[in-house]
């Protein structure tokens, strides 16, 4: 299983939920860029393949599928309410 740490996201501007998490994207171990889609980081989780997490004060904190409609990526916990992806900046 390949872990990747998620430092940056992309959002969409307009639709349904405007504030809707499209992308998330980070640095991997060899200095690369990444940037997939939410769909294909919920295929990569769902297979087993990929496991992604966030880093908050010093903790990591995992990022799961949250099961609503929209189906979506969370990282919540440590005392924290809302969706910590949230509050990551954008990707470039």
């Amino acid at each position: 299983m390949t872990r990747l740490r998620i430092l940056c996201t992309q959002k969409s501007t307009f639709g349904k939920h405007p504030t809707e998490i499209t992308h998330v994207g980070g640095v991997n171990g060899r200095g690369e860029k990444w940037k997939i889609s939410v769909e294909d980081a919920m295929e990569k989780i769902h297979s087993g393949s990929f496991d992604f997490y966030i880093v908050e004060n010093l903790i990591e904190i995992p990022v799961t599928i949250h099961q609503e409609d929209p189906c979506s990526l969370v990282a919540t916990g440590n005392g924290f309410l809302h969706n910590l992806l949230e509050d990551l900046p954008d990707c470039e």
